[in-house]
């Protein structure tokens, strides 16, 4: 079962292209709607935002999240917002001792964060301005902390 889905995760990336996400850099990106958070706990509110497209299958995923939980530490300036569409169930376990102040898992059962933001590999994320602007997009493993201070 997991080769299937590897090769079907394979596939699937290879048909995908990397400028299906529906962000521009400088641009004002779709509005977050969150369901709910695990524990019920959201993260405090912050001039930045990063937010962090999810899937537990994914091990890079979770070497992101892990990356993550140490630039939650930069202060009061940065929120994290992991966003998963997944059951809470399947990945409360996993996510459950990463939520803190500044870093919290959001719920997004029905995929319209996904849609909205046009993701279709992850992980994937993008730090968002106070106006809700796309100030940069990659991947966590190369959010670094001095891109966060220079970030406006």
């Amino acid at each position: 079962m997991k080769k299937l889905l590897l090769a079907l995760a394979a596939l699937w990336a290879t048909t995908s292209t990397v400028s299906a996400q529906n962000i521009a850099l400088d641009e004002r990106a779709p509005e977050l709607r969150i369901q709910s958070w695990l524990d019920s706990r959201e993260p405090a509110p912050a001039p930045l935002t990063y937010v962090e497209f999810f899937h537990s299958s994914n091990q890079s995923s979770l070497a992101s999240v892990e990356r993550l939980q140490k630039l939650s530490q930069c202060g009061a300036r940065l929120r994290i917002v992991v966003l998963v569409h997944e059951p809470q169930e399947k990945v409360a376990r996993l996510l459950a001792p990463f939520v803190s102040e500044r870093l919290g898992v959001g719920f997004d059962p029905t995929g319209r964060n996904f849609a909205a933001y046009g993701v279709t590999y992850v992980p994937f994320g993008v730090l968002l301005g106070a106006r809700n602007r796309a100030l940069w997009m990659g991947n966590a493993q190369q959010l670094t902390p001095a891109i966060i201070d220079r970030s406006k």
